[in-house]
């Protein structure tokens, strides 16, 4: 079996993924600023700016999945130089340990913000970038690193561009947590814009699975991977009807609010964002399992148990 550390690994697909690598047998270490919700026992908290810490961790260790990183297109955009320095400095010196420590192979997690808008879809992994926001730049320079340390350093590695993942522990400013939090509050889900944006929704233990696949499989070197759902795209306006009529509430209802209100602008909207995972599925067999009535139907039991407080002492 082998020793993984995960970058980012107490966060909301690093959880996932470490409990998909132990339920393998394999050894989890995990570097994050947040404590971990795993037990883990190797695992530090810090930051992938302090060169040390990160060689001290991944001493020892096979493969690293790197999926530390600034989030959210406000925070990226409101802080350009923390982005800048998290997303691309933190990225360099995780490269820089893994070849330090000799690590045989890497995994980063881009994003499919990398694509920006595009005329047709679904999108494939050789569609040209275009990246419209502060967060995609970084991650298609991350890209671009791992290419670099690969030509001069024995260090394989494999790229996984995440389509609109989501699952229980994400964050509230990302669109379905933050639909399924106003519902069960007997809020309207805010739309911003006229909701006609389009997106294919991952179920996040799906995405753990892409990333495993991607680096035990020998094909996927030097390669790029969509990692997402393509079965069953759907507009954000039909979205929130969708988690308002699985939540049983008929008093609710959706409202519509300018995008000047929302943390993008019209100009870094993506109004189209569905993956071609054809590639996934050929190299990596790639198979996303969970379809999104169902993937929506867990993630509101888990959300609604944890919730219970907030809904009762607002009321």
């Amino acid at each position: 079996m082998a020793c993984i550390l995960i970058t980012g690994g107490a966060g909301f697909i690093g959880t996932a993924v470490a409990d998909e690598l132990i339920s393998k047998g394999h050894e989890v270490r995990l570097l994050d600023l947040l404590a971990n919700k795993n037990n883990i026992e190797k695992s530090s908290v810090g930051s992938i700016l302090d060169p040390y810490i990160i060689s001290r961790v991944m001493r020892g260790c096979d493969y690293v999945i790197h999926l530390a990183a600034a989030l959210g297109v406000k925070l990226t955009e409101t802080r350009r130089l923390d982005c800048l320095y998290i997303n691309v400095q933190g990225t360099v010196n995780v490269l820089e340990a893994c070849v330090k420590e000799k690590v045989k192979k890497i995994i980063f997690a881009s994003s499919s913000e990398i694509y920006g808008n595009q005329d047709s879809m679904p999108i494939k992994e050789v569609a040209p970038v275009n990246p419209i926001s502060n967060y995609a730049i970084t991650k298609l320079v991350g890209e671009e690193y791992l290419r670099a340390y690969s030509e001069n350093y024995p260090l394989q590695y494999s790229v996984v561009r995440f389509f609109n993942v989501y699952g229980e522990n994400q964050k509230d400013r990302f669109v379905i947590t933050r639909f399924v939090r106003s519902v069960c509050e007997n809020n309207p889900p805010i739309i911003y814009g006229d909701g006609k944006q389009v997106r294919s929704f991952c179920y996040v233990s799906d995405a753990a699975k892409g990333i495993v696949a991607a680096l035990f499989n020998k094909n996927s070197v030097g390669q790029i991977f969509n990692i997402g759902n393509d079965l069953e795209p759907i507009s954000v306006k039909d979205l929130a009807k969708k988690i308002i009529l699985l939540s049983c509430k008929k008093d609710v209802s959706p409202q519509f609010v300018s995008m000047g209100d929302s943390d993008r602008t019209e100009e870094r909207e993506v109004y189209n964002r569905i993956p071609s995972i054809e590639k996934a599925k050929r190299v990596l067999q790639y198979q996303p399992k969970v379809a999104l009535d169902e993937g929506l139907r867990k993630f509101f039991k888990k959300f609604h148990k944890k919730s219970k407080k907030i809904i009762i002492r607002n009321s």
